[in-house]
């Protein structure tokens, strides 16, 4: 480490406080995108496993709006004759349900047709004389509320097999029995209820109507063949959709949610930029005199620029470490909030494990020591272009300073016509509507310098009655907007978000 960087880390460590602003600020930044993305990827995650349980092998899903479909549909399909390779077809409706103050997805099937949809497989949570004995199956047919869930819902609530419960479904009190636990299902089932499709029907209030109907088809041309002739017999409010499509458009419900909570993530970040700026800039400002001493000494330019951004780096990488560790952190604590949302608004997901995408942590990260850099930046220029001669002088810089601003002015003139033209164009499209917040944002902080010389020119003037040392405190904010300009953008900027 040469002297310049040791004169650098030295002012860092005699500066605590102005050292520790910056690094939470950019942990804050970090660690909200980490917890952002850990909440909402495990919440998607969750529901994946979720559908994979329920729908098993099943290929396509005949699905019939809100309404449902008519039983009698599926009888139609198995009894046609589709050859030597024919569709598996298994009825399924769905629901919702609480149990105390837990809400779960009520899913009614046909044991029988479930069995045989999945075939060489297993079709979780669902009796099968093979392994579980018939004593279930009988259950499950003769016993009235007879209900089935994971052993982890069970534990979580505290119900052991054989016990009865009592089911609100759309408000009304139905009697249930738990006659079996699900064991070794895997998460996917923690957030479901089993029980017969006969059953479910008279819960929901919907006999004859069926939520959809799983298929089966063969892979290769066989399948083909059999989707195209299954499509020509359905009618034109029903619809078959391969299993995989279906997820994704459910999944695609809560692109919006997931886009506000990336977007205030990120101004999260933006805010930390500013914190990083204002520290960057206030330790600049308090070393001018020493880096002018040292150009003078022969330090090139190259030098003094290398020397800011390697302290903005190294705060960068050590803020985006903790802002990694805090995001994990707070990502436990916001995939409970996260999933509740998306339960109350979507559809319901238990989420049991954390997913951590690892390249999730490694674009947090990087984003952190970018964003530290980018903040330096000018600062850093500054610095650096100036002569030797003139870094000692505190009027240069503020002279400069009085010149930036009114050039800011121009720039968040133009940020601001530009957000009102994107949003003119753009119509209500929600990423432009981001970014058009981003925009006046940036607009705000960048008319903030100027806007508080006037304000604090003006103030001096109506100050006269207070007395000298309260003109003299007003001119001297006019006067240091090195300092003030951003400090006060840095926090209107953390006070707005």
């Amino acid at each position: 480490m040469n002297a310049l960087h040791q004169a650098g880390v030295r002012h860092l460590l005699r500066h605590p406080a102005q050292l520790a602003l910056a690094l939470v600020g950019l942990a804050l930044g970090v660690g909200t995108i980490v917890a952002v993305e850990v909440a909402t990827e495990s919440s998607r995650r969750a529901f994946e496993l979720s559908l994979e349980a329920v729908n098993g092998p099943a290929t396509h899903q005949i699905t019939g709006g809100p309404r449902g479909i008519d039983e009698r549909l599926y009888v139609r399909l198995r009894a046609q004759s589709f050859g030597s390779s024919p569709p598996l077809f298994a009825p399924v409706l769905a629901g919702y349900v609480a149990i105390g103050e837990r809400t779960m997805q009520l899913v009614g099937v046909d044991p029988f047709a479930a069995l045989e949809l999945a075939g060489e497989g297993r079709a979780p949570g669902v009796p099968d004389p093979a392994t579980d004995g018939l004593d279930t199956l009988r259950d499950w047919l003769t016993e009235p509320g007879a209900v089935v869930m994971s052993a982890t819902a069970a534990s979580e609530l505290g119900l052991a097999t054989g016990r009865r419960l009592e089911l609100l479904v759309g408000g009304v009190p139905r009697p249930a029995t738990l006659i079996a636990q699900a064991a070794g299902a895997g998460p996917g089932l923690d957030g479901v209820l089993l029980t017969d499709i006969a059953q479910a029907q008279e819960w929901l209030g919907a006999t004859g109507r069926l939520s959809r109907i799983d298929v089966r088809l063969p892979a290769g041309a066989p399948g083909e063949e059999l989707l195209a002739r299954l499509r020509m017999q359905l009618l034109p409010n029903l619809e078959l959709r391969a299993t995989r499509a279906q997820l994704r458009e459910t999944l695609a419900m809560t692109d919006a949610f997931t886009t506000n909570l990336k977007a205030m993530s990120l101004l999260a970040l933006l805010v930390g930029a500013f914190l990083i700026y204002g520290a960057v800039s206030f330790a600049v400002l308090q070393r001018r005199p020493i880096m002018a001493v040292l150009r003078a000494l022969g330090a090139t330019r190259g030098q003094v620029l290398g020397l800011v951004l390697a302290e903005a780096a190294a705060l960068g990488i050590v803020g985006a470490a903790c802002g990694v560790l805090l995001g994990l952190v707070m990502g436990r604590g916001l995939v409970g909030l996260v999933s509740q949302t998306i339960n109350d608004l979507y559809f319901v997901v238990a989420v049991r494990e954390m997913s951590v995408p690892a390249v999730s942590l490694v674009a947090a990260a990087g984003g952190g020591v970018l964003t530290a850099l980018a903040a330096a930046l000018l600062p850093a220029l500054e610095v650096a272009a100036s002569a030797p001669q003139l870094g000692l002088s505190r009027s240069v810089l503020e002279r400069r300073s009085l010149h930036l601003a009114r050039s800011l002015l121009v720039v968040g003139a133009s940020l601001a016509a530009g957000a009102g033209l994107l949003v003119w164009v753009s119509g209500r499209s929600l990423l432009a509507g981001f970014a058009t917040l981003f925009m006046l944002l940036l607009g705000v902080a960048a008319v903030t310098p100027a806007a508080l010389r006037a304000l604090a020119l003006a103030a001096a003037r109506l100050s006269v009655q207070l007395g000298p040392v309260a003109r003299l405190a007003c001119r001297d904010i006019a006067g240091s907007l090195s300092r003030t300009g951003v400090a006060v953008a840095a926090l209107g900027m953390a006070l707005t978000a």
